[in-house]
Protein backbone atom coordinates (compact mmCIF):
# COMPACT_ATOMS: atom_id res chain seq x y z
CA UNK A 1 0.00 0.00 0.00
CA UNK A 2 1.11 3.65 -0.80
CA UNK A 3 1.97 5.62 2.58
CA UNK A 4 2.72 8.91 2.19
CA UNK A 5 6.21 10.90 2.59
CA UNK A 6 4.12 13.12 5.39
CA UNK A 7 4.37 10.02 7.77
CA UNK A 8 7.22 7.66 6.67
CA UNK A 9 9.58 6.75 4.02
CA UNK A 10 10.56 4.02 2.97
CA UNK A 11 14.25 4.05 1.63
CA UNK A 12 17.00 6.89 4.02
CA UNK A 13 18.29 9.31 1.03
CA UNK A 14 19.68 11.39 3.87
CA UNK A 15 18.63 14.53 5.97
CA UNK A 16 18.80 16.51 3.00
CA UNK A 17 16.48 14.44 0.91
CA UNK A 18 14.35 14.28 3.89
CA UNK A 19 13.79 17.83 3.98
CA UNK A 20 13.13 18.36 0.17
CA UNK A 21 10.34 15.67 0.70
CA UNK A 22 8.95 16.08 3.55
CA UNK A 23 7.04 19.58 2.05
CA UNK A 24 5.91 17.34 -0.83
CA UNK A 25 2.51 15.49 -1.29
CA UNK A 26 4.44 12.77 -2.94
CA UNK A 27 3.86 9.15 -2.76
CA UNK A 28 6.91 6.97 -1.80
CA UNK A 29 6.62 3.58 -3.19
CA UNK A 30 9.18 0.21 -2.10
CA UNK A 31 8.33 -1.61 -4.40
CA UNK A 32 5.70 -2.73 -8.14
CA UNK A 33 3.36 -4.38 -5.71
CA UNK A 34 2.89 -0.99 -4.06
CA UNK A 35 1.42 0.65 -7.11
CA UNK A 36 -2.04 2.00 -6.09
CA UNK A 37 -2.52 4.85 -8.88
CA UNK A 38 -6.03 5.07 -7.79
CA UNK A 39 -6.42 8.81 -7.83
CA UNK A 40 -8.66 10.65 -10.69
CA UNK A 41 -5.84 13.53 -11.00
CA UNK A 42 -3.09 13.00 -13.97
CA UNK A 43 -0.28 11.11 -12.48
CA UNK A 44 3.64 10.63 -13.04
CA UNK A 45 5.27 8.13 -12.14
CA UNK A 46 9.05 8.46 -11.66
CA UNK A 47 11.62 5.94 -12.19
CA UNK A 48 15.41 6.88 -10.19
CA UNK A 49 18.72 5.03 -11.06
CA UNK A 50 19.01 2.15 -8.97
CA UNK A 51 20.68 3.95 -5.74
CA UNK A 52 20.68 7.43 -7.31
CA UNK A 53 18.49 9.57 -4.64
CA UNK A 54 20.80 10.57 -1.60
CA UNK A 55 23.87 11.15 -4.64
CA UNK A 56 24.32 14.82 -4.10
CA UNK A 57 24.29 15.27 -7.67
CA UNK A 58 21.95 14.77 -10.67
CA UNK A 59 19.50 12.19 -9.01
CA UNK A 60 19.03 14.98 -6.61
CA UNK A 61 19.02 17.91 -8.98
CA UNK A 62 16.14 16.16 -10.54
CA UNK A 63 13.82 16.01 -7.14
CA UNK A 64 14.11 19.83 -7.06
CA UNK A 65 12.90 20.24 -10.23
CA UNK A 66 10.14 17.58 -9.06
CA UNK A 67 9.46 19.68 -6.44
CA UNK A 68 9.12 23.05 -8.11
CA UNK A 69 6.41 21.53 -10.32
CA UNK A 70 4.46 20.01 -7.48
CA UNK A 71 4.60 23.10 -5.25
CA UNK A 72 3.52 24.34 -8.93
CA UNK A 73 1.01 22.26 -9.37
CA UNK A 74 -0.68 20.32 -7.06
CA UNK A 75 -3.59 18.65 -8.44
CA UNK A 76 -0.86 16.64 -10.32
CA UNK A 77 0.22 13.23 -8.12
CA UNK A 78 3.72 12.12 -8.21
CA UNK A 79 4.71 9.19 -7.49
CA UNK A 80 8.39 8.33 -6.69
CA UNK A 81 10.18 4.78 -6.95
CA UNK A 82 13.94 4.59 -6.20
CA UNK A 83 14.79 0.86 -7.16
CA UNK A 84 17.68 -1.18 -5.39
CA UNK A 85 18.76 -2.76 -8.77
CA UNK A 86 17.35 -2.81 -12.58
CA UNK A 87 15.72 -6.26 -11.61
CA UNK A 88 13.03 -4.27 -9.34
CA UNK A 89 13.12 -1.31 -11.65
CA UNK A 90 12.10 -3.74 -14.61
CA UNK A 91 9.19 -5.30 -12.48
CA UNK A 92 8.16 -1.35 -11.52
CA UNK A 93 8.44 -0.69 -15.58
CA UNK A 94 6.10 -4.03 -16.36
CA UNK A 95 3.91 -3.84 -14.15
CA UNK A 96 2.54 -0.22 -14.96
CA UNK A 97 2.89 -1.02 -18.72
CA UNK A 98 0.51 -3.90 -18.56
CA UNK A 99 -1.95 -1.91 -16.49
CA UNK A 100 -5.17 -1.57 -18.27
CA UNK A 101 -6.59 1.57 -20.25
CA UNK A 102 -7.91 4.60 -18.36
CA UNK A 103 -9.11 8.40 -18.71
CA UNK A 104 -6.94 9.38 -16.12
CA UNK A 105 -3.08 10.92 -17.88
CA UNK A 106 0.27 9.21 -16.72
CA UNK A 107 3.55 10.12 -17.54
CA UNK A 108 6.33 7.19 -16.96
CA UNK A 109 9.68 8.87 -16.63
CA UNK A 110 12.07 6.50 -16.69
CA UNK A 111 15.44 8.93 -15.13
CA UNK A 112 18.60 7.10 -16.36
CA UNK A 113 19.83 6.04 -19.69
CA UNK A 114 20.13 2.57 -18.23
CA UNK A 115 16.63 1.68 -18.84
CA UNK A 116 15.88 2.25 -21.87
CA UNK A 117 17.06 -1.36 -23.24
CA UNK A 118 14.61 -2.22 -20.80
CA UNK A 119 11.77 -0.19 -22.01
CA UNK A 120 12.36 -0.99 -25.45
CA UNK A 121 11.94 -4.87 -24.62
CA UNK A 122 8.31 -4.57 -23.22
CA UNK A 123 7.13 -1.94 -25.98
CA UNK A 124 7.89 -4.60 -28.32
CA UNK A 125 5.31 -6.89 -26.70
CA UNK A 126 2.80 -4.07 -25.10
CA UNK A 127 2.20 -1.15 -26.54
CA UNK A 128 1.64 2.18 -24.46
CA UNK A 129 -2.65 3.09 -24.12
CA UNK A 130 -4.04 6.25 -25.26
CA UNK A 131 -3.61 7.65 -21.61
CA UNK A 132 0.35 6.62 -20.79
CA UNK A 133 3.62 8.58 -22.17
CA UNK A 134 6.53 7.74 -21.82
CA UNK A 135 10.03 10.09 -20.79
CA UNK A 136 12.88 8.72 -20.74
CA UNK A 137 16.15 10.72 -20.00
CA UNK A 138 19.80 10.96 -21.74
CA UNK A 139 18.78 9.23 -25.05
CA UNK A 140 18.20 10.80 -28.70
CA UNK A 141 16.45 8.06 -30.05
CA UNK A 142 13.17 8.98 -32.07
CA UNK A 143 10.09 6.88 -31.50
CA UNK A 144 7.29 6.09 -33.81
CA UNK A 145 4.69 6.38 -30.86
CA UNK A 146 4.14 10.11 -30.64
CA UNK A 147 3.54 9.19 -26.85
CA UNK A 148 7.49 8.54 -26.29
CA UNK A 149 9.77 11.29 -25.38
CA UNK A 150 13.46 11.73 -25.20
CA UNK A 151 16.54 14.18 -24.61
CA UNK A 152 19.42 14.27 -23.64
CA UNK A 153 21.97 16.93 -21.88
CA UNK A 154 25.15 16.80 -23.59
CA UNK A 155 28.50 17.26 -21.58
CA UNK A 156 30.62 17.57 -24.48
CA UNK A 157 31.10 21.04 -24.54
CA UNK A 158 31.05 21.70 -20.68
CA UNK A 159 33.73 18.54 -20.02
CA UNK A 160 35.93 20.39 -22.85
CA UNK A 161 36.35 23.55 -20.97
CA UNK A 162 37.05 21.20 -17.69
CA UNK A 163 39.42 19.54 -19.96
CA UNK A 164 41.12 23.00 -20.86
CA UNK A 165 41.18 23.90 -17.15
CA UNK A 166 42.64 20.96 -16.27
CA UNK A 167 45.76 21.20 -18.36
CA UNK A 168 46.52 24.81 -16.81
CA UNK A 169 46.79 22.68 -13.43
CA UNK A 170 48.10 19.61 -14.20
CA UNK A 171 52.31 20.37 -14.37
CA UNK A 172 54.04 17.83 -15.59
CA UNK A 173 51.65 15.05 -14.92
CA UNK A 174 49.06 13.23 -16.79
CA UNK A 175 44.98 13.36 -16.21
CA UNK A 176 42.46 10.69 -15.21
CA UNK A 177 39.18 10.80 -16.88
CA UNK A 178 37.29 8.63 -14.22
CA UNK A 179 33.96 6.22 -15.23
CA UNK A 180 31.13 4.86 -13.23
CA UNK A 181 30.97 2.35 -16.41
CA UNK A 182 32.03 2.09 -20.22
CA UNK A 183 28.09 1.52 -21.05
CA UNK A 184 27.05 4.66 -20.45
CA UNK A 185 26.96 7.03 -23.49
CA UNK A 186 26.15 10.21 -22.03
CA UNK A 187 29.30 9.74 -19.49
CA UNK A 188 31.18 8.55 -22.50
CA UNK A 189 30.59 11.86 -24.38
CA UNK A 190 31.92 13.75 -21.19
CA UNK A 191 34.77 11.44 -21.36
CA UNK A 192 35.37 12.99 -25.40
CA UNK A 193 34.86 16.51 -24.54
CA UNK A 194 37.37 16.27 -21.84
CA UNK A 195 40.02 14.61 -23.39
CA UNK A 196 39.21 16.53 -26.42
CA UNK A 197 40.32 19.61 -24.27
CA UNK A 198 42.56 18.69 -21.99
CA UNK A 199 44.92 17.73 -25.49
CA UNK A 200 47.47 16.06 -23.39
CA UNK A 201 48.40 12.96 -21.95
CA UNK A 202 45.02 11.45 -20.19
CA UNK A 203 44.07 8.08 -18.78
CA UNK A 204 40.72 6.69 -18.73
CA UNK A 205 39.45 4.21 -15.77
CA UNK A 206 36.14 2.72 -14.99
CA UNK A 207 34.65 1.69 -12.11
CA UNK A 208 32.55 -0.91 -12.98
CA UNK A 209 30.71 -3.00 -15.84
CA UNK A 210 26.93 -1.23 -15.44
CA UNK A 211 25.07 0.82 -13.11
CA UNK A 212 26.85 -0.09 -9.63
CA UNK A 213 29.76 1.87 -11.05
CA UNK A 214 28.00 4.81 -9.71
CA UNK A 215 28.01 3.82 -5.55
CA UNK A 216 31.57 3.02 -5.34
CA UNK A 217 32.74 5.35 -2.93
CA UNK A 218 34.21 3.23 -0.66
CA UNK A 219 36.64 2.19 -3.62
CA UNK A 220 36.85 5.54 -5.14
CA UNK A 221 38.43 6.85 -1.41
CA UNK A 222 40.83 3.70 -1.68
CA UNK A 223 42.34 4.37 -4.38
CA UNK A 224 43.28 7.60 -4.43
CA UNK A 225 46.23 7.64 -2.55
CA UNK A 226 47.67 6.01 -5.76
CA UNK A 227 45.52 8.17 -7.91
CA UNK A 228 47.10 11.19 -6.39
CA UNK A 229 50.77 9.81 -7.34
CA UNK A 230 50.28 9.02 -10.57
CA UNK A 231 47.70 11.83 -11.50
CA UNK A 232 47.41 15.76 -11.33
CA UNK A 233 43.83 16.54 -12.31
CA UNK A 234 40.93 14.04 -12.07
CA UNK A 235 37.68 14.27 -14.17
CA UNK A 236 35.32 11.59 -12.25
CA UNK A 237 32.13 11.38 -13.75
CA UNK A 238 30.75 8.26 -11.54
CA UNK A 239 27.97 9.39 -9.74
CA UNK A 240 27.47 8.54 -5.85
CA UNK A 241 31.11 7.20 -6.09
CA UNK A 242 32.55 11.11 -6.38
CA UNK A 243 31.66 11.07 -2.83
CA UNK A 244 35.03 8.97 -1.59
CA UNK A 245 37.50 10.96 -3.75
CA UNK A 246 36.46 14.32 -2.82
CA UNK A 247 36.10 13.05 0.77
CA UNK A 248 39.85 12.08 0.38
CA UNK A 249 40.76 15.45 -0.76
CA UNK A 250 39.73 17.25 2.03
CA UNK A 251 41.50 14.91 4.12
CA UNK A 252 44.74 14.95 2.11
CA UNK A 253 46.46 17.72 0.63
CA UNK A 254 48.54 15.61 -1.46
CA UNK A 255 45.42 15.55 -3.59
CA UNK A 256 45.30 15.83 -7.71
CA UNK A 257 42.91 18.74 -8.82
CA UNK A 258 39.50 17.64 -9.49
CA UNK A 259 36.35 18.65 -11.28
CA UNK A 260 32.81 18.77 -9.63
CA UNK A 261 29.91 17.45 -11.81
CA UNK A 262 26.25 17.62 -12.16
CA UNK A 263 25.81 20.40 -10.18
CA UNK A 264 27.75 23.22 -8.14
CA UNK A 265 30.15 20.89 -5.81
CA UNK A 266 32.73 23.50 -4.97
CA UNK A 267 31.95 23.29 -1.50
CA UNK A 268 32.75 19.97 -1.38
CA UNK A 269 36.87 20.38 -1.64
CA UNK A 270 39.19 23.07 -2.19
CA UNK A 271 40.30 20.98 -4.66
CA UNK A 272 37.82 21.30 -7.41
CA UNK A 273 38.36 23.87 -9.51
CA UNK A 274 34.99 23.80 -11.57
CA UNK A 275 31.70 21.87 -11.87
CA UNK A 276 30.15 20.49 -15.01
CA UNK A 277 26.78 21.22 -14.19
CA UNK A 278 23.42 20.28 -15.61
CA UNK A 279 20.38 22.24 -15.21
CA UNK A 280 18.21 18.91 -15.19
CA UNK A 281 16.09 20.42 -12.43
CA UNK A 282 15.20 23.81 -14.59
CA UNK A 283 14.61 21.08 -17.82
CA UNK A 284 12.72 18.62 -15.98
CA UNK A 285 10.17 21.33 -14.22
CA UNK A 286 9.62 22.79 -18.04
CA UNK A 287 9.07 19.51 -19.67
CA UNK A 288 6.39 18.57 -16.82
CA UNK A 289 4.91 21.54 -17.17
CA UNK A 290 4.68 21.51 -20.70
CA UNK A 291 2.91 17.70 -20.51
CA UNK A 292 0.66 19.19 -17.80
CA UNK A 293 -0.42 22.24 -20.09
CA UNK A 294 -0.23 20.73 -23.73
CA UNK A 295 -0.11 16.34 -23.15
CA UNK A 296 2.61 16.12 -24.88
CA UNK A 297 6.72 17.04 -24.97
CA UNK A 298 9.25 18.23 -27.30
CA UNK A 299 11.00 14.77 -29.31
CA UNK A 300 14.77 13.71 -29.70
CA UNK A 301 15.79 17.04 -28.29
CA UNK A 302 19.86 17.79 -27.55
CA UNK A 303 20.64 20.19 -25.70
CA UNK A 304 24.42 21.63 -25.16
CA UNK A 305 26.58 24.32 -24.02
CA UNK A 306 24.90 26.51 -25.99
CA UNK A 307 21.44 25.78 -24.75
CA UNK A 308 22.37 26.69 -21.20
CA UNK A 309 20.84 23.61 -19.85
CA UNK A 310 24.88 22.82 -19.37
CA UNK A 311 27.86 24.67 -18.82
CA UNK A 312 31.69 24.63 -16.77
CA UNK A 313 31.09 26.60 -13.63
CA UNK A 314 34.40 27.65 -11.82
CA UNK A 315 34.77 27.57 -8.40
CA UNK A 316 35.33 30.82 -6.41
CA UNK A 317 38.74 30.07 -5.45
CA UNK A 318 39.68 29.56 -9.24
CA UNK A 319 37.45 31.86 -10.79
CA UNK A 320 40.11 34.87 -10.60
CA UNK A 321 42.96 32.55 -12.33
CA UNK A 322 41.06 30.62 -15.41
CA UNK A 323 37.58 33.33 -15.71
CA UNK A 324 39.18 34.67 -18.58
CA UNK A 325 40.79 32.22 -20.40
CA UNK A 326 37.52 29.93 -20.12
CA UNK A 327 35.34 32.89 -21.75
CA UNK A 328 37.84 32.89 -25.05
CA UNK A 329 37.66 29.89 -25.62
CA UNK A 330 33.99 29.09 -24.80
CA UNK A 331 33.02 29.54 -28.79
CA UNK A 332 35.43 27.19 -29.33
CA UNK A 333 33.97 24.18 -26.98
CA UNK A 334 30.60 25.25 -28.41
CA UNK A 335 32.10 24.61 -32.26
CA UNK A 336 33.60 21.59 -30.68
CA UNK A 337 30.32 20.14 -29.74
CA UNK A 338 28.55 20.84 -32.45
CA UNK A 339 31.20 19.18 -34.88
CA UNK A 340 30.93 16.25 -32.91
CA UNK A 341 27.34 15.44 -33.07
CA UNK A 342 27.33 16.53 -36.73
CA UNK A 343 26.16 13.35 -38.92
CA UNK A 344 24.34 11.84 -35.77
Amino acid sequence: MHRTIQHTIHNIYGFAIWTILSVLLFTSCQSSDEQELESSHPQIVFLFSPGGLGDMSYNDCILEGVQRFKLDQPETDIYIYSPESLDEAEKIFSDWLVRPESNIPVLFVLATSDYEPIAERYLKEHSLTANKSILLFESRKRYSDPNIHTFQISMYGASYLAGATASLCCGDKKALALLANDSDSPIGIARDGFIAGFQGECDVEYLADDWTGYIQSSLTYQKMSDWSREYGYIFPVAGGSNAGIYRYSRENEDSPFLAGMDIDQSGLSNKITGSVIKEIDRLIFEYLMEWSTTGTMPEAQLYGLESGYSDWELSPLYEAEFKDIMEQIRQQAITKENEYYEGD
